[in-house]
């Protein structure tokens, strides 16, 4: 059996396709600039991917997409989160073969939040301005939400 599972966060994971460490030689500054936001993105995204992998291998990964939200209309976030403007997220989904990988008893997700508590995050600019640097799974400031979309029996 598995599991589709969809990512919701309010940091800017798109995806970009930079994966070298060292910027151009020779670039401007804008150009510098540029660079150095588009990698950055494509580390948010990848960091998120890495913590999925501690438990599982996630499969058919799509690239994430960005929608707008508004918190007071939405429960994917934390509860103290106030804000009548439309905010832009980002989501995408994938699939685990092994759907007990994440599930601690009390929550067929629980590992993966718990995983996912604290971990570092980049802000590039294009994300809301009050949020923390890293990744917050608590009710009150959640800013990463993940949901089982389909099940698949095999």
């Amino acid at each position: 059996m598995s599991y589709r599972i969809r990512c919701y966060t309010l940091f800017d994971i798109t995806k970009t396709g930079i994966i070298n460490r060292k910027p151009p030689a020779n670039g401007t500054n804008e150009q510098l600039s540029t660079w150095e936001k588009t990698r950055n993105t494509q580390c948010n995204f990848d960091t998120i991917l890495q913590v999925v992998s501690l438990r599982s291998q996630p499969e058919n990964i799509t690239e994430p997409q960005q929608e707008v939200v508004l918190f007071n209309d939405s429960d994917l976030f934390g509860f103290m989160y106030d804000n009548e403007e439309g905010q832009i997220t980002w989501a995408f989904d994938f699939d685990i073969i092994h759907r007990s990988v994440f599930d601690d008893g009390l929550n067929k997700l629980g590992y993966l939040y718990s995983d996912c508590d604290s971990v570092p995050m980049i802000k590039v600019g294009t994300e809301w301005d009050k949020l923390p640097s890293f990744l917050d799974t608590s009710p009150e400031l959640r800013n990463i939400y993940f949901e089982v979309i389909n099940e698949k029996v095999e």
